[in-house]
């Protein structure tokens, strides 16, 4: 029982972790940036049998438009904190442009959407959502010593800085349900864990120190 809890802690513990990848200088570049637009995030989503295929598709692209707005949110509070400059496109007004000339389904280039929301910098990225086993397979496994997980939610997030022409930035996390864990709630957890360690939040550890040597010019 007890190798058994130290399994269970180290998987806690392994997905509570966010994976990032950065240019030497994000600090620098992202500084530099003076207007941001953040893209719906691509989702995928467990789909149900009974789900037509216009109903799945619908449900993803209501889901991408949702975490969309739950990034940029958490932008808009680290402006208000004073933590980040730039300024940050409303979903409504970058959705607006981005679905009058065909996006998703036509492709852009990172560049050419930069161009057309006339910003420095957007940040995308894709977020997956699954129920690895029901609900009711779970409970029925409850007795027993395994522990199932009901719902996975992984997300990783990129910015894209249009000046260089470059990815900048990416960050990767992910969630594990069990029994009675809620979707929505390990959504909201993965979207803040990623947002948390971008380059834009000035007041975290990783990136302050950068930040005070910019501005005292050293």
């Amino acid at each position: 029982m007890k190798r058994l809890f130290y399994f269970f802690t180290l998987v806690l513990l392994f997905s509570s972790c966010v994976a990032v990848q950065e240019v030497p200088n994000v600090v620098q570049l992202t500084q530099n940036h003076n207007r941001l637009a953040v893209l719906p995030i691509r989702a995928t989503v467990e789909r149900k049998i009974w789900m037509s295929n216009e109903k799945y598709l619908d449900l993803c692209q209501k889901k991408s438009e949702e975490i969309q707005l739950r990034v940029f949110r958490q932008l808009d509070h680290y402006n208000r904190d004073g933590r980040l400059h730039a300024e940050i496109m409303a979903p409504d007004e970058v959705n607006s442009m981005l679905f009058g000339i065909g996006f998703p389904n036509t492709q852009f280039t990172n560049t050419e959407l930069c161009s057309l929301l006339r910003v420095d910098a957007i940040i995308w990225g894709n977020i997956d959502i699954r129920e690895p086993i029901s609900e009711a397979a779970a409970f029925a496994l409850s007795n027993s010593w395994l522990i199932p997980i009901t719902n996975q939610v992984e997300i990783t997030l990129r910015l894209y800085d249009n000046q260089t022409d470059t990815q900048l930035w990416s960050a990767y996390t992910s969630r594990s349900g069990q029994l009675g864990s809620l979707k929505r709630k390990m959504q909201m957890d993965v979207c803040r864990r990623a947002t948390r360690n971008i380059p834009y939040n000035i007041k975290k550890r990783k990136y302050k120190k950068a930040y005070v040597i910019l501005q005292s010019g050293v």
